[in-house]
């Protein structure tokens, strides 16, 4: 049953965007945030850690040691929802991205394809669609509208997971997305809203909605966002693991 998690936190904290398998960079930003907040801190994922970089599970499975010692948490997002329903045996379109972590799970041995199997399925399904952090701070993958929070619905989930589109596609195939940030209505009582999903050189603030997706995976760079302090950690992209013309 899907649910989304009211979290108190009284450490510091970060909202990391997508990695999409840039284990290095990843443990690189947790180097410099806990240089710069203090060994304690809570690391908080907007979700897609996979897919189209060169470390997918050995990322994957980073953030689930983390996770099971309390120091992370993550979202439900639409490329690891993928990867879950194909390890259900789901037919499901492989896109290339995609193909980089099908790859490395097929590449292990039939018995650790099982083990990691089950405790992959078991990870994803118990993640929430959006947390709630202090009352003043939302995380959701692909972001949230303000009517949405409190709920877990079915059209809740499809907006967390893949945002708003307008019904067209672009150029190169892919759903024209929808900025919902520009009508969203803020006042003293708003929450800011932390998501990935849509890839941005820089952060992208508006109406106090930050994307945080820099597009590590394309060479760019992986972007965490501290919401108390509000202050940004970048780290630059060792290189080029993806383009969208592959």
């Amino acid at each position: 049953m899907e649910y989304y998690l009211n979290l108190q936190l009284k450490k510091p904290y970060i909202v990391v965007g997508d990695i999409h398998g840039c284990y290095n960079e990843f443990k690189s930003l947790i180097g410099v945030a806990k240089e710069k907040y203090g060994e304690d801190l809570i690391i908080i994922s907007v979700g897609d850690t996979i897919d189209r970089g060169d470390y997918n599970l050995k990322t994957l499975l980073y953030t689930i040691e983390l996770y099971y010692q309390k120091e992370y948490y993550e979202v439900k997002s639409n490329h690891l929802n993928k990867f879950v329903r194909w390890l259900k045996g789901n037919n499901v379109n492989i896109s290339y991205g995609m193909q980089k972590t099908v790859s490395e799970f097929l590449a292990l041995n039939k018995n650790l394809q099982e083990e990691l199997r089950e405790k992959i399925i078991s990870y994803y399904e118990a993640l929430p669609l959006y947390i709630v952090v202090n009352n003043n701070v939302v995380v959701a993958h692909a972001g949230i509208k303000d009517e949405f929070i409190g709920r877990a619905d079915k059209q809740v989930k499809s907006f967390v997971l893949y945002g708003e589109t307008t019904g067209k596609y672009t150029e190169k195939g892919f759903p024209e997305r929808k900025d919902w940030t520009k009508d969203r209505k803020v006042d003293e009582n708003s929450p800011k809203i932390v998501y990935g999903h849509v890839v941005f050189d820089e952060p992208y603030i508006n109406n106090l909605c930050y994307g945080i997706d820099t597009g590590a995976c394309l060479g760019n760079k992986l972007t965490a966002y501290n919401p108390e302090k509000d202050e940004f950690i970048f780290i630059k992209s060792e290189k080029v693991y993806f383009t969208f013309e592959d």
